[in-house]
């Protein structure tokens, strides 16, 4: 069920294709999440400190460290279902000692519509 609920959360988040006229000007990717595991993390409440004592204040915002690290670990093996299953690409893997967070493309479309996609995703982004 959680990949259910990861795939239409990216669906929601990412331009559709092909990129109307708004998502063209802002220079919107489309199918494209680029927002990192935490941010989905986070945007499912999987972050939220269960008590006071687990609270540290980083870069002046309270967090949990030990609840970011199980939920990040959770996404990123719902994830790689997902990867499996063929619905998610990694166009370009994320890395935390360069605080780079991957890059993944939506392949929710036919065969065809999914390279033209990605051919225009790494065009633009020059992958």
């Amino acid at each position: 069920m959680a990949q259910a609920y990861i795939l239409e959360r990216l669906a929601l988040v990412t331009a559709d294709w092909p990129l109307d006229k708004t998502a063209q000007d802002k220079r919107l990717m489309p199918r494209t999440y680029q927002y990192g595991y935490l941010a989905l993390a986070r945007e499912f409440g999987m972050t939220l400190p269960d008590n006071l004592k687990s609270i540290k204040v980083i870069d002046g915002e309270p967090r949990d460290e030990k609840k970011e690290t199980n939920a990040v670990n959770r996404i990123s093996k719902n994830m790689n279902k997902l990867m499996d299953k063929g619905l998610v690409k990694c166009l370009r893997e994320g890395n935390p000692q360069t605080r780079t967070k991957g890059l993944y493309l939506l392949t929710i479309g036919s065969p065809e519509e999914n390279a033209e996609v990605e051919a225009y995703v790494r065009a633009n982004l020059g992958l």
